[in-house]
């Protein structure tokens, strides 16, 4: 410390007329200290007044006293409680006006100071950053980036462009008062610039990538590089750079710029930038990391599932079913790693969303090949992830009718059924009862075998009951009723609930004695769910807020009324809560909801007792109102269930 005082003492006499080589003895006996130590011999230098003799000889004619000045301040300010200092003293309007000098080590010692004076300099109103830019920081920045880039590429240059960018990544961090349009326009281009030109490079790229990415966080800043476009600059970064690190930054800015824009994702796909990523999963799957390759692997796979969830970007890379993305992606789906498995599956659930494209799928056994990987994981030990993605794949594509047999025959329910007793996990329900429900809609057989199954109608019935997921609550009713539609031969043919289907070849009208056949196993199957106690779920389904759910109820509930059981069950629910309020005098409900509900009490008002029950002020008011309904299908049945009442 004694050495520091009298090092400083001669720099103060000295003042006029600054010898760099005094501060090239302060800065041999601050490095020399350790720790500590080190903090605080630099507390005592700016306590001691070292800042302004700084400032003066920044301010002086010598470039080798600017550049030792400069770096003095640059290890001062290494030392968070210095920083406040740097800024007081008024040293920032000398650094920046370092950044203009024509001598690389006064431009790169000038670079280090502000860098590190902006480091995570959390005072009032960012002081260091606000006091760079309040001095023309940003655009100096700038324009030395533009002269750095042009200088020959000797080992002093590529350390200013190194410190450079790593000073403007500093200055950006956390920080989005910069305001000036142009500016960050002119450095989104010169960024670009630096991905051109040193897209190999090991570190040049993190500090402009995480560059590009704290102006992507800012409303204008993300303007100007999605206009730019840097699409190319990306694609070129993931394919040349072998740096794990640089990489991994270039995906999450990808992914930043991707999420929640349509746009971004359709230039990706044209871009190329999932053909560079799969580039990048080939690498890392042929010469692993065990630290780096995972994270890598997972990034890079979530980010083309993201770039799919565009439609655009979607239609682009399935190619017709040729595009090179999409059959790479159908690959990972027999891959060695989870997480190339759990990204092929997404990704053909997301090329599923087309009702071409899933048809197609189907024809070329892509349903199939899903199946084949969910039959190795459809235990309650199998991986959570995978499930849900298969589920949600799958699900997309039996929504096209012509698919839904195919399904069937190809063992979906053989394979689907078991889950249905043995997963746990509520997210993975929700898909797997989403899925069965879209499989059985038309297809009778289908919906008699699940139907048989006891254990799973049992499951459903108490996951009717469940607070814990609302979503599997819904489905689990909705699945309920759909398994009783479908199983009556004839309500399967003539049902009008339809989900999003696509259009495709009718369905085989099965003959006289197969319908008669059907009848009677459907009949045996609505036995079996009112004895399981499906009947209050689909009357308490009768009050939801969907229209739809509505409606699947009433049909379904019209189907059970046509037993005794099933009466007996409705007759000991709280219809008369549900119906009256909430359906019969719900004027926003369609007239085939009306229909489907009358049709279903004037079917249970043939049990005396239901019938004695549903006569009460507020329920014969709700008929009476629908007995001078404009649809003349609503009023008749409205009359008539108003005179048994």
């Amino acid at each position: 410390m004694e050495e520091l005082t009298a090092g400083l003492e001669k720099l103060r006499l000295a003042s006029s007329d600054p010898n760099p080589d005094l501060f090239d003895q302060l800065l041999r006996q601050v490095n020399a200290l350790g720790g500590d130590e080190k903090n605080t011999g630099c507390e005592s230098l700016v306590s001691g007044g070292i800042l302004p003799l700084c400032l003066a000889a920044l301010q002086s004619s010598s470039p080798d006293t600017q550049a030792r000045s400069a770096e003095l301040v640059a290890e001062l300010a290494k030392v968070e409680s210095c920083r406040v200092g740097c800024v007081d003293s008024g040293v920032v309007g000398g650094l920046v006006s370092g950044l203009g000098s024509t001598d690389t080590n006064v431009a790169l010692q000038a670079c280090r100071a502000l860098g590190n004076i902006c480091y995570e300099h959390v005072c009032v109103a960012e002081g260091g950053r606000v006091s760079v830019v309040g001095a023309g920081g940003a655009g100096k920045l700038v324009g030395l980036l533009s002269r750095a880039a042009s200088l020959p590429d000797t080992p002093d240059n590529h350390h200013l462009r190194l410190v450079s960018t790593g000073f403007l990544l500093n200055l950006l961090n956390s920080y989005d008062t910069v305001q000036d349009d142009a500016l960050e326009a002119t450095l989104v281009g010169v960024l670009c610039e630096y991905l051109d030109k040193y897209s190999d490079d090991p570190d040049i790229p993190t500090h402009v990538l995480l560059s590009l990415t704290c102006l992507a966080d800012t409303e204008v800043g993300r303007g100007l590089v999605v206009s730019r476009d840097i699409t190319p600059q990306l694609v070129r970064v993931l394919k040349v750079n072998q740096s794990p690190e640089v990489i991994e930054t270039a995906l999450e800015l990808v992914s930043n710029l991707a999420d929640n824009a349509e746009d971004v994702k359709t230039q990706m796909a044209e871009g190329g930038v999932c053909q560079a990523v799969m580039e990048v999963v080939r690498r890392h799957r042929e010469s692993p990391s065990p630290d780096l390759s995972p994270p890598i692997l997972k990034t890079a796979t979530d980010l083309i599932v993201l770039i799919l969830v565009g439609d655009e970007s979607m239609n682009t890379l399935y190619g017709g079913g040729k595009g090179p993305v999409y059959v790479e992606l159908l690959d990972w789906l027999n891959a060695d790693l989870e997480d190339l498995q759990i990204a092929g599956a997404l990704a053909m659930g997301n090329f599923a969303r087309s009702d071409a494209h899933c048809i197609q799928m189907v024809e070329r056994g892509i349903a199939g090949q899903l199946l084949g990987v969910l039959a190795g994981h459809n235990s309650g030990e199998g991986d959570i992830r995978l499930q849900h993605a298969l589920l949600s794949a799958l699900r997309n594509l039996s929504i096209a009718r012509q698919n839904k047999p195919v399904l069937v025959e190809q063992g979906a329910l053989t394979v689907l059924l078991p889950m249905a007793t043995k997963i746990e996990t509520f997210p993975v329900v929700f898909k797997l009862l989403a899925t069965l429900r879209m499989i059985i809609d038309g297809q009778v057989d289908a919906a008699l075998k699940v139907g048989s199954e006891i254990g799973v109608v049992e499951r459903l019935v108490v996951w009717t009951g469940t607070t814990d997921h609302p979503g599997v609550q819904g489905e689990s009713s909705r699945l309920l009723a759909w398994i009783i539609k479908n199983s009556s031969a004839s309500g399967a043919q003539t049902s009008e609930v339809k989900e999003g289907e696509a259009k495709g070849a009718e369905t085989e009208k099965p003959d006289k004695e197969k319908l008669s056949k059907l009848a009677e196993s459907g009949g045996k199957v609505v036995s079996a769910l009112v004895a399981a106690g499906c009947v209050a779920p689909l009357v308490a389904m009768l009050g939801s807020e969907h229209a739809v759910m509505v409606n699947e109820a009433a049909v379904a509930l019209a189907v059970v009324a046509g037993t005794d059981a099933g009466r007996e069950a409705a007759a000991a629910t709280p219809l008369l809560k549900t119906v009256a309020p909430q359906v019969l005098r719900n004027t926003y409900l369609p007239p085939e909801i009306l229909v489907n509900t009358l049709t279903f009490l004037t079917t249970l008002a043939t049990h005396e007792k239901a019938r004695e029950s549903m006569k009460t002020d507020e329920m014969r008011e709700g008929v009476a109102v629908l007995s001078s309904h404009a649809s003349d299908h609503v009023k008749s049945l409205a009359q008539d269930l108003k005179a048994k009442l």
